[in-house]
């Protein structure tokens, strides 16, 4: 759920500034606005501080990165890079600083050498392979050419359904050269051609100007290259590009060395001036008057104790931290900050697929958390593939990286299988109809209904769509909830008359097919009338059309059944591929490949109908999105950048 912030003001005396913003920046629970902004001049007249050290800092840090960067990166050694951190942790700003330009005096001017040499090298293979190739091209017409010494090769290439432009370059080369050359052409490829031009190095210049000028792609061999045979030049080429891949390979060899020695203490001191670069960069958000400082920004609520305890214990009555009556208008701009419970941060990354709400808006991952693994339990219901899920996210839970895509999937996916083994009891399916060919389980007889998927299509298809009107009418009444907040009238007028129309529509079609009494027909009609009114004084004559959108909305959970229904269906299709062949291993081994790729369809397809359902079905009723996310002024992992000073 979204964390209720508080607005604040921390004020002091000038001289206590660095301390107070060294304090806050380990406390890390300040989301910082710009004070001499905030604060209005007939308060107190505030200048932003302005720090020269900022930039310094930003100079020192972009040429550490740049050496870091352009070392070969090796395992990270905790050892030795937490000895290099406690060193730096008894220093100051200056000091840290001051260490960081000893090292760049030390590796900047070899490492960028090093690297420019090394991408030039790169480059001049890229462009001898490039020679080569055009070569091959070329050298089945050698025999064509007249003896290269004393004149110039030019290679065009040339666009077949431009070909015509052939005749006229060459009435030109003629002029220019008094008929002093040659040229032949040849197919490269379907759509290309190459002409050759062998003529006087006296005419070069006017001839290259005019190809120039008739915006002709050429290929021009390197002067070292020119005036020999075919077979010469490629050697030549071999020779050079082995050359040019023996140094690159000296370089690394280099490259390698200097980091064996110095990637550890880099890594260091790129995380410590990165995090002095985020404090001192914070400064400008501060506001300065003669003899005080003022801070402001955004606090959750649950951390506002702690954070007052800690100046209070650190500077008593010198540092005062206050909050700020807030305006609607401030609160539009107010952080957003995530922190749920354990049971519903597995389904937090799903919500990064959309904006952060807004900071008045009601959270949605509590119902995400909720829904998301109903919905994957009914589509999916079987004990057989939610045990096997069930084992797959177990795993990937240990082996994937806290936080990683993977690793969020995994705890998704463990929830999920839980309702997915309940339903599967509830329709009697284990691995299909093998639990129940087994006599291990059977459907579930249920409000006079047995649950069976393959036969009850029916009430599988009223069970969905009744879900959807469930799922949907939520959506409206968080939206609801939202315009009320908001004191939105026209946006709750809407949202309310909608439940109002989808719910006369409703009370209509029973009506008219004698589920309910037939008297319904006329309160139905009359809700629908009211839902109308109210939806075209909130949205206008257009937003009557919704209605039809929001029947649309509801009638897509329809997909409930239909993929559970798909596959139930391939589950009976594998089991009985079992006995369809004469060896029965053969068969066994169809029915698992078949199982297999149902579970791996299983995990995938109705995961991504779920997010479908929510974002689509059920956020379009009342999400609007846009809110600022919560970054606190706080110092990064591993910490301990030195003292201030």
């Amino acid at each position: 759920m979204l964390q209720s912030m508080k607005r604040i003001q921390v004020i002091g005396p000038r001289k206590e500034l660095d301390r107070v913003v060294d304090l806050m920046y380990r406390t890390g629970t300040v989301h910082l606005e710009n004070a001499s902004e905030e604060v209005r001049p007939q308060e107190i007249c505030l200048t932003p501080v302005k720090l020269e050290a900022a930039q310094n800092i930003s100079d020192v840090l972009s040429k550490i990165q740049a050496i870091f960067s352009t070392l070969p990166p090796i395992a990270e050694d905790q050892e030795r890079q937490a000895a290099f951190r406690t060193s730096l942790a008894e220093k100051s700003y200056d000091q840290i600083i001051k260490r960081a330009r000893e090292v760049i005096q030390e590796l900047e001017t070899t490492t960028r050498d090093l690297f420019a040499r090394k991408s030039d090298l790169t480059l001049a293979i890229t462009a001898l392979d490039r020679y080569a190739k055009v070569l091959a091209i070329i050298q089945p017409v050698e025999k064509e050419l007249p003896t290269l010494e004393g004149f110039e090769v030019t290679i065009l290439l040339i666009q077949k359904e431009h070909a015509g432009v052939i005749d006229i370059i060459k009435k030109e080369i003629a002029a220019i050269t008094h008929n002093h050359f040659e040229m032949t052409s040849t197919k490269v490829d379907e759509e290309t051609l190459a002409t050759i031009m062998v003529f006087s190095k006296k005419h070069s210049e006017e001839v290259h100007a005019f190809i120039y000028s008739v915006n002709v792609n050429e290929v021009r061999l390197p002067k070292e290259y020119t005036g020999k045979p075919f077979f010469e030049m490629f050697a030549l080429i071999e020779e050079q590009k082995q050359k040019n891949k023996k140094e690159i390979e000296d370089i690394d060899a280099r490259l390698s060395s200097l980091s064996s020695v110095w990637f550890q203490e880099l890594a260091v001191l790129k995380r410590q001036l990165e995090d002095i670069y985020n404090e001192v960069g914070a400064y400008a958000n501060f506001g300065l008057s003669e003899y005080t400082f003022v801070i402001m920004g955004w606090i959750p609520k649950k951390h506002l104790r702690a954070t007052k305890k800690a100046l209070d214990n650190a500077f008593g009555n010198r540092v005062v931290i206050c909050e700020i009556p807030v305006t609607e208008e401030d609160m539009k701009h107010a952080p957003v900050w995530y922190d749920n419970p354990a049971w519903i941060k597995p389904f937090e990354f799903i919500m990064g697929l959309v904006a952060l709400p807004k900071y008045h808006e009601f959270d949605p991952s509590p119902i995400l958390a909720i829904f998301f693994p109903l919905f994957f339990g009914i589509m999916v219901g079987d004990i057989g593939y939610g045990l096997v899920i069930l084992a797959i996210g177990l795993y990937v839970r240990k082996k994937a990286e806290p936080g990683t895509f993977f690793a969020n999937m995994s705890r998704v996916l463990i929830v999920s299988s839980i309702p997915t083994i309940v339903f599967g009891y509830l329709f009697g399916e284990f691995f299909g109809n093998f639990g129940e060919h087994m006599h291990w389980i059977e459907p579930v007889h249920l409000l006079g209904i047995s649950w069976n998927r393959a036969e009850a299509i029916i009430p599988m298809l009223i069970l969905a769509v009744t879900i959807g009107v469930i799922h949907v009418f939520l959506g409206l009444s968080i939206g609801m909830r939202n315009a009320y907040i908001t004191r939105s009238r026209k946006h709750f007028a809407e949202r309310s008359g909608m439940m109002l129309a989808i719910s006369g529509i409703i009370l209509l079609l029973a009506a008219a097919a004698k589920v309910i009494p037939s008297y319904a027909l006329y309160i139905g009609a009359g809700v629908l009338i009211i839902g109308f009114i109210l939806i075209i004084y909130g949205a206008g004559a257009f937003g009557a059309m919704e209605v039809m959108g929001t029947v649309g909305n509801i009638l897509s959970y329809a997909r409930l059944m239909a993929i559970g229904m798909a596959s139930v269906i391939l589950a009976i299709v594998a089991n009985e591929m079992a006995g369809a062949f004469g060896i029965a291993i053969v068969g066994i081994a169809m029915a698992v490949l078949l199982h297999a790729l149902n579970v791996v369809l299983a995990m995938f397809s109705p995961s991504i109908h779920s997010i479908r359902l929510h974002l689509v079905e059920f956020f379009s009723k009342f999400y609007e999105g846009g809110g600022v996310p919560y970054k606190p002024f706080a110092r990064m992992p591993p910490g301990g950048a030195g003292k201030s000073g």
